[in-house]
């Protein structure tokens, strides 16, 4: 990546991905559990591994398009397995377990929010946490536009996720910039035009020097 990202003068949006960038999402262990699966296997006494395996191991596609409800496939699990459990306390461990947002990638937002560039949220989740990502947690108040496969459909690196989110803005390729921690999502989102800046863990620092020529015009 290079220290200054190219052709930010022509950008009028920035797009954010949200788990790995705005939000550290907790990373798996060596056994693939989640922090928070980890904590709802603690707190309600069920085994973390198999429900994230009946869950979240199957056809992702569908579950993060909004075909499948993840309320559904939890509700199945724990009838198939005998197991005693209200799917709404699972998913309410996962979703404020879960959301740790970046406050320096926090003020960046707020940065460019008062010098009144465009931004989005644009994630692949699933539609119960996608709506309190942006209901309960607010983000939807703090960002122009949001953007989720499990409301949209549509999934990263998908191209035509990536249409939809320009048609939606209303703005060209070349007037967006992504940021993103999937390499394969800022691949897709670089082929059609859009810049791309792909995030790595506690990166602010260098984020904020590559975008820092459109950080210093939404201040002045």
């Amino acid at each position: 990546m290079s220290e200054v990202i190219e052709g930010l003068e022509a950008v009028r949006a920035v797009v954010w991905d949200f788990d790995g960038v705005l939000n550290r999402a907790g990373r798996p262990d060596a056994q693939g559990i989640f922090p928070w699966q980890a904590l709802v296997g603690r707190e309600l006494g069920i085994d973390a591994a198999a429900m994230g395996k009946a869950v979240f191991g199957r056809d992702k596609a569908a579950l993060f398009t909004g075909k499948d409800d993840v309320m559904d496939r939890l509700a199945d699990w724990a009838e198939s397995t005998g197991v005693e459990l209200a799917p709404e306390d699972v998913l309410e461990l996962w979703f404020e377990t879960d959301h740790d947002p970046d406050p320096e990638l926090e003020r960046i937002v707020e940065m460019l929010a008062q010098g009144g560039i465009v931004q989005a949220i644009f994630t692949n989740n699933e539609t119960r946490r996608a709506r309190w990502i942006a209901q309960d947690a607010g983000w939807a108040e703090r960002v122009d536009a949001f953007f989720a496969s499990g409301e949209t459909g549509l999934m990263k690196p998908n191209p035509a996720a990536f249409e939809a989110v320009e048609k939606a803005l209303d703005m060209a390729p070349f007037e967006i910039l992504f940021i993103d921690d999937t390499a394969a999502n800022i691949a897709a989102a670089e082929k059609r035009g859009w810049l791309g800046w792909d995030y790595e863990p506690n990166g602010a620092r260098a984020l904020v020097a590559a975008m820092m020529p459109l950080l210093l015009r939404a201040q002045g």
